[in-house]
Order: structure tokens, then sequence, then C-alpha cells
């Protein structure tokens, strides 16, 4: 039997926001294990069956959240999609950007880390956080491109290479391992450097 589906329609979409919204700071607050769909009913001010009336399963409400919490927490804050001319300042952007996040509401980066160990079992997951990631390294490695045509970035690296490190970097950030002090202050300063043309020395 196939499960009813809210009528498209402004009431029906701010509902359903509001559902994942309350569903986010569920599962933030508890963990996805944690998190009970009642709960999620009662933070949203609705009934469980109004939300299976919009999210059949908890895995429907798991994937929302998902969806939720990479392009409302962490793409729209960026502007990752901006076109920024100077690759190296959309690099710097990130960096920093994402380390404030984590710093300030570390909660949607568990959450997303959570997430990513679910996807291993879980195909839909899976897919959302793939589509994510390569949308992700298409932008860093057309920074790394544009950095590249004016002169800004080394132009002896691979741009697609350079762009995976880039995220293996920032997914590993994001985590806040302890690390020694001042370290994640300098990681974009490094980055600039580490990226940018070496200047010829000078004639003797």
């Amino acid at each position: 039997m196939t499960a009813k589906r809210a009528k498209p329609g402004p009431r029906s979409e701010e509902r359903r926001e509001r559902i994942i919204a309350a569903g986010y700071r569920a599962m933030v607050r508890s963990g996805l294990a944690g998190a009970r769909t009642r709960d999620v009913a009662a933070e949203a001010g609705i009934t469980v069956a109004t939300l299976h009336y919009y999210f059949p399963t908890k895995d429907d409400l798991v994937r929302a959240v998902l969806e939720h919490t990479i392009r409302e927490r962490m793409l729209a804050p960026l502007r990752l999609e901006a076109d920024w001319a100077d690759g190296l300042a959309g690099l710097r952007t990130m960096l920093t950007g994402l380390s404030q996040q984590a710093e300030a509401d570390p909660g949607h980066f568990r959450l997303l880390h959570e997430m990513t160990w679910i996807s291993r079992e879980d195909p839909a997951v899976r897919t959302m956080l793939a589509r994510w990631h390569e949308d992700w390294h298409r932008t860093i490695a057309g920074w790394l491109d544009a950095g590249q045509r004016d002169g800004r970035v080394r132009a002896d690296l691979d741009a697609q290479t350079v762009a995976g490190m880039v995220m293996y970097l920032v997914l590993g950030m994001v985590m806040r391992p302890p690390m020694p002090s001042g370290v994640d202050g300098r990681l974009a300063i490094e980055l600039d450097l580490l990226l940018s043309p070496i200047a010829p020395s000078p004639a003797d």
C-alpha cells in the first residue's frame, strides 16, 4: 500500500519544514538512535500521526534532516556556489567559515558524522552524501582552476586531486580533534603558502 503524501501548498510546505527543523534539533540533542518520532512531533507541535503523514518512517525523516543539514547548515552560510574570481579567497572563506561554525555550533557536524556511518548501509543516504561531496569537490576544483589561470595557484598541481585533499582536511578539521594550540588558526594561511606559486630566487 502506498503511503499518503501531504498535498502540496504553502501551509503543507511550512509544516513539513517545521517538522524537519524539529527533527534536526532532536537528532543533534539525542543522536539519531536516541531521537524518537514522538519527541519530534511534540517539539513541532503536532501529533505523531501528522508526522507520519509527512514522513511515513523515521528513515524518511532522517534523510530529510540530512538534506536540511547540508543545505541550510553548511552550504548556505558559506555561499559555496558563489563565483569568486580569486580561488584562494574562496578556499580561505570556506576554511575559516567552517572552522568558526564547528566551534560555535558543533551539533550539525556531529550529526553529519553519524549520518556518514549510516550511509554505509543506507543507499539513499549514501547517494545524498555522494551528491553533496561531488558538488563540493567541483566547487573547490573550480576555484583551483581559476587560481591556476590567473597565476595565484601553482600550475604544477592537479586541481582535482588537490580538491580532494582539501576536502579531507576540512572534514578532519570540523570534527575538532585535539590539536596543538594555534594550529587551527593557521590552516588557511599555510594552505595559501602550499598552493601559491614559488617565487624564483633572485639572480646572484
